[in-house]
């Protein structure tokens, strides 16, 4: 009975080999995946607290800016552009 199995058990079996490498590294590449996304879900996190931290420092500068502006006018004299030409 044997001898009449083992004809088609060893190509069954020499294409089972190749077959069960391929499951197992798509398992393997799966789980990197999965294990994968849940370490995005930190990163995700970390980057979206750096935007929020990047526009504080947006406003900030635009807040400074806007007073140095205003600060800079009060302390300048207002001449006219006649009187920078000829000095009167």
């Amino acid at each position: 009975m044997l001898r009449d199995i083992a004809p088609f058990l060893i190509p069954l079996v020499i294409f089972m080999i190749p077959i069960i490498a391929i499951l197992t590294s798509h398992q393997r590449k799966m789980a990197e995946l999965i294990h994968g996304n849940r370490a995005n879900g930190n990163t995700n996190g970390e980057i979206e607290a750096l935007r929020r931290e990047v526009q504080e420092l947006k406003q900030l500068v635009h807040q400074q800016t806007l007073q140095i502006d205003s600060i800079s006018r009060y302390q300048l004299p207002q001449t006219s552009s006649q009187e920078k030409y000829t000095g009167v």
